[in-house]
């Protein structure tokens, strides 16, 4: 993998390992940015919750009119990104991107746009303008124009991004038929901006379609045999940055076969294989590797191939084929999430919203439903609350992409074919705010200045 500031008078030099990473070892937590002293941070973190939360009317802030954020979209026809103001729906620029981006993903403080250009190797960044910056005891919210960014990445086949609180994990996946590495990067917001130079990266004797998440100064990244006739790895191995490069820690003596598949929080992360779930936990610097068998109840072939997670949970939504059940990694059960995909289609979105208070799942028909958690006999229970149709009526190659907000419990979702984006109140459980566009939206991410963990403790009590 290659990274490189596109700068005029020279370019970064190339790097040959596969992960361009976070090599900070004071990664900071969402929300708040990138800062050279932790204990300043969170003093800062503290105060600035606690004014949000107490409505405290000294505001650093005046100048930050899009509180509720930015949507950034790409145009289904053209290589093009377009920022919205979620303020008043307003269109404030449009960056060009070197290709059409496959994905979009935000960065862990929801600061850049992180745009996947798989089929040419490309990811590239744009900066949304809103992001808060640390001033002794408190933080100052800045609300700027929108901005290409010259950090990228090159690689092959880029393919699976993570993003979490402890960085963001690239995993490109190589080339069978050229017979090119798979490779996997780690970095954050530090790097995309510019304040942090020294990438750690790792690059492989082999291809395959893996998957990695970033634990601050760690890795936990697959492996596979070269010698498997599968592209799907079935191993883990654990990673430890060093200035420009991984030193490889350890393999985990569990077992994952046909690995697709990660999320992580606070204290574990999760893998899918093909008999279960791999699960790896965290103290302090010491991981340990454990197994979650399927369960009964699964077809035959049926398997998890995909997660989410949410830092302040023990559990994970799954997704087994069509259907999608949660995981309690602490007690090791599987539940099963009362839903069901609309016949003919297919699960287009799941996940947690900001506050990990309910999960919001979309199919490809355009039906969204909204659960909320519920606590029963000391047990965390998920209940169907809000479900509604995204468009009245479907037509042929017509898709939605959703996007969540983190200042708020909301989402926004894209109607290609009627040019909309529209607004869903998680919590009201009703639409709120419609976009008319002027182009045909392909994907979508929010950014901007996330809701603090206190300001949701004082809506939610």
């Amino acid at each position: 993998m290659i990274f490189r500031a596109k700068v005029l008078a020279a370019a970064v030099s190339a790097i040959l390992l596969s992960a361009c990473g976070g090599t900070d070892h004071n990664v900071e937590r969402t929300a708040q940015p990138a800062v050279a002293d932790e204990a300043k941070a969170e003093e800062a973190k503290a105060t600035e919750s606690e004014k949000e939360a107490d409505h405290d009317e000294h505001d650093h802030d005046e100048g930050v009119t899009d509180v509720a954020g930015r949507l950034v979209v790409s145009s289904a026809d053209s290589h093009v990104l377009h920022v919205y103001s979620t303020a008043d729906q307003s269109l404030i620029d449009s960056i060009g991107l070197t290709y059409a981006p496959d994905y979009l993903y935000g960065s862990e403080n929801h600061r850049y746009a992180i745009s996947v250009q798989r089929t040419n190797g490309m990811v590239e960044f744009l900066d949304g303008g809103l992001y808060q910056e640390a001033h002794d005891d408190h933080f100052h919210a800045h609300q700027d124009a929108p901005a290409a960014v010259s950090f990228h990445l090159e690689s092959v086949k880029p393919t699976h991004v993570t993003v979490s609180e402890g960085g963001i994990a690239v995993f490109s996946d190589g080339d069978a038929q050229s017979q090119q590495n798979a490779s996997v990067a780690m970095f954050n917001e530090s790097h995309i901006s510019g304040a942090n130079k020294e990438v750690a990266v790792w690059e492989y004797n082999t291809y395959m379609h893996g998957a990695a998440q970033a634990r601050g100064e760690y890795l936990i990244s697959t492996l596979r045999d070269s010698s498997s006739e599968s592209m799907l790895p079935a191993q883990i191995g654990l990673f430890h940055a060093h200035g420009d490069h991984f030193h490889a820690d350890k393999v985990f003596d569990v077992s994952c076969p046909g690995l697709h598949g990660s999320a992580q929080n606070e204290e574990t992360i999760v893998f899918g294989c093909t008999d279960g779930v791999a699960l790896i936990t965290q103290e302090g610097q010491a991981f340990s590797a454990s197994k979650i068998a399927n369960p009964e109840s699964f077809a035959e072939g049926q398997r998890v191939g995909s997660l989410k997670g949410h830092h302040h949970s023990d559990q994970y939504i799954a997704k087994a084929g069509d259907q999608l059940l949660v995981l309690d990694a602490h007690d090791a059960e599987f539940e099963a999430l009362e839903w069901q995909v609309t016949n003919g289609y297919s699960i287009n979105y799941y996940g947690f919203s900001a506050s990990g208070e309910h999960i919001v799942v979309m199919d490809s028909a355009g039906k969204l439903s909204v659960f909320a958690a519920h606590e029963h006999d000391g047990e965390h229970h998920w209940e169907a609350e809000h479900e509604v149709m995204v468009s009245e009526s479907l037509a042929k190659g017509q898709s939605f992409s959703l996007a969540l907000s983190q200042a708020e419990e909301a989402v926004f979702v894209s109607d290609s074919e009627n040019k909309l984006i529209k607004k869903f109140d998680l919590e009201a459980g009703a639409w709120s705010q419609t976009f008319e566009l002027d182009i045909v939206p392909g994907k979508l991410v929010w950014l901007g200045i996330a809701k603090s963990e206190a300001a949701h403790d004082e809506h939610e009590h």
